[in-house]
């Protein structure tokens, strides 16, 4: 066997073994804070694409959070 064969086998059998056993676990693990709800998160992403009409200044936010 030459070491060209070698590695590729080795190749395979390590894409094999991460397709079979590490995935699956990668899959299954949830968010320990829990799930989002599908609605709430279109509802962000939606306000996310739209345009903001209000512009930073830093003299009007000072006095916005004071």
């Amino acid at each position: 066997m030459t070491i060209a064969t070698y590695l590729k086998l080795k190749r395979e059998i390590k894409k094999e073994l991460i397709k079979e056993f590490i995935t699956p676990i990668l899959e299954d693990i949830k968010d320990f804070e829990g799930e989002y709800r599908p609605d709430f998160v279109k509802e962000i992403l939606r306000a996310a694409e739209e345009k903001t009409h209000l512009k930073y200044q830093a003299k009007t936010f000072s006095k916005l959070i004071s």
